[in-house]
């Protein structure tokens, strides 16, 4: 349960994210317990967005060491 909370802090950016994917989903399911391709296409869209979210600050981390690492003199 801590390690849980420790996630939720760290990327507490990206969790109004997490739950509209999570409701998207859970509205999405039929009674049958299966999902329209519609309602998948839409679930995944929602996905990479999220996705995309927790990428981007790691990029720019990323990209800011490789600046310093390049510009240190030898």
């Amino acid at each position: 349960m801590i390690k849980a909370i420790r996630l939720a802090m760290q990327y507490k950016d990206s969790l109004p994210l997490l739950i509209d994917l999570l409701k998207e989903i859970e509205s999405s399911v039929r009674d049958d317990g299966s999902i329209s391709q519609k309602e998948r296409s839409k679930i995944l869209k929602s996905f990479w967005v999220l996705v995309k979210s927790v990428q981007d600050p790691v990029k720019i981390e990323a990209e800011k060491k490789k600046i310093l690492l390049d510009n240190k003199i030898p």
